[in-house]
């Protein structure tokens, strides 16, 4: 192992790798997706040997594992769909997911993991097209009791 370089068990690789299975993503996918030699995957996969992997390597299994979940709780019906549909919610922009992840390496997949956890926790994005439409609605009157 070269310095920098930490291992993953084939155990724990194969779990994560079975987990992006459930959201709909092919094994050259998620081998992408993780950055990862889909021979050194393999290879760890047939033997048991723990697969090495760098700093940059960990952090996109963290975020696809930690996006994986996401998906699980916000979309359960249908998982498997999210990444494949055309998404115009920031930061996807009209874009699939899995098309925005790809092109985007490290950084998309950061930013996901950001959006989906925001969802988590109420804190729903929108497109700008949404809040244009949104502000075009018509408002209803309120009136507030000034004794309260």
């Amino acid at each position: 192992m070269t310095r920098g370089t930490s291992s993953i068990p084939a155990t724990r690789l194969a779990a994560n790798l079975h987990l992006l299975a459930t959201v709909g993503l092919t094994t050259a996918q998620q081998v992408q997706l993780l950055g990862l030699d889909a021979r050194a995957v393999r290879l760890a996969l047939q033997t048991g040997f723990p697969l090495p992997v760098s700093p940059e390597q960990q952090q996109r299994i963290r975020s696809s594992v930690e996006i994986a979940q996401a998906v699980h709780v916000l979309y359960n019906r249908y998982p498997e769909r999210w990444f494949t549909r055309e998404n115009n919610r920031p930061p996807f922009d009209g874009q699939t997911p899995l098309a925005y992840v790809l092109a985007g390496g490290t950084a998309a997949l950061v930013a996901t993991h950001r959006s989906l956890l925001a969802d988590l926790n109420g804190l729903f994005s929108t497109s700008l097209e949404s809040r244009a439409l949104a502000g075009r609605l018509p408002q209803p009157d309120i009136e507030v009791d000034a004794s309260l």
